[in-house]
């Protein structure tokens, strides 16, 4: 919001900049009118610095106007706020604010934590979902781009939590597991001018192109996001080295379930999945068409 003094600096340039204003203009040498030259003129009895007077009347009149309508702005901000429809992405927001061990507060029809809190958001995943008469509400926690569940007693706390939080007669189920798993037969064609035997690029053997695209793709899906075959063959694909993929079949499996053939695309369980390498059958054929002649 603009201050008085800005607005008068406002009214004053426009009240210069016409011709026929020019007897009431300030100065004669160019200076344009402002707050500080009114202020050392204010006892003057000039028609100039009566005509400046009303430019600063009006400008403290608009900064009033100004003033009531950031109050105004806040207000309105703060009713649609208390009045929040709680739809699915709600309880996705609400989950990661959650604080493990903290005592929230309510204020007014807000749950919300004391000021001097400092402890830091336990969820850092979450997505909520409706199946049948209930909503499904997946969460993890983790740092950078590994996602952990919730262990026993997190669990136990974070449902305590959403038993206070949650509407009236909603029947909320929060799930947190550990990764689902997928695991795949594909052949992978390489090119073995840019990899070593063990998929590590010649010019740099700490770097893995294939598994840094496969890691990649799993980070990059949406928590609880749709798993589509298509994308992680696209994602090997487009790795260095790569020439051609052949996903020959995938299957998928929950935390402690039991691998199911997956067509083209899964839900996961826990809302997220990791390649099952020891479990997977990756085939790698070599791009070399060099006959080699020996004597």
């Amino acid at each position: 919001m603009k201050s008085i003094s800005e607005i008068y600096d406002v009214l004053a340039a426009k009240k210069d900049s016409f011709s026929e204003l020019g007897e009431w203009v300030t100065t004669n040498d160019g200076t344009l009118d402002s707050p500080e030259l009114l202020l050392a003129d204010i006892k003057s009895q000039s028609k100039v610095a009566t005509w400046r007077l009303w430019l600063w009347i009006m400008a403290v009149g608009s900064w009033i106007i100004e003033s009531l309508f950031e109050v105004h702005k806040t207000e309105v901000n703060a009713i649609l706020a208390a009045k929040t429809p709680h739809t699915l992405r709600w309880y996705s927001e609400e989950s990661k604010k959650y604080r493990d061990g903290e005592e929230p507060q309510f204020n007014g029809n807000f749950f919300e934590y004391l000021s001097e809190v400092t402890t830091l958001p336990l969820i850092k995943y979450a997505a909520a979902s409706e199946v049948g008469n209930k909503i499904i509400l997946k969460v993890a926690k983790g740092t950078g781009n590994t996602k952990l569940p919730l262990d026993t007693d997190e669990l136990i706390r974070f449902n305590a939590f959403w038993s206070q939080w949650k509407d009236a007669g909603v029947i909320l189920e929060c799930v947190s597991l550990s990764a689902d798993s997928l695991k795949v037969v594909m052949t992978i064609e390489r090119d073995r001018l840019v990899l070593n035997d063990d998929n590590t690029l010649i010019r740099d053997a700490s770097i893995n192109p294939i598994t840094d695209a496969i890691a990649t793709y799993g980070n990059s899906l949406e928590f609880d996001g749709m798993v589509r075959l298509s994308k992680l063959v696209d994602a090997i694909q487009a790795a260095e080295g790569v020439i051609d993929v052949k996903l020959v079949s995938a299957q998928h499996k929950p935390d402690g379930g039991t691998y199911a053939a997956v067509d083209m695309s899964v839900v996961t369980a826990s809302g997220y999945i990791v390649i099952d390498y020891a479990n997977s059958t990756i085939n790698y054929t070599d791009n070399i068409n060099v006959a080699i002649i020996t004597e």
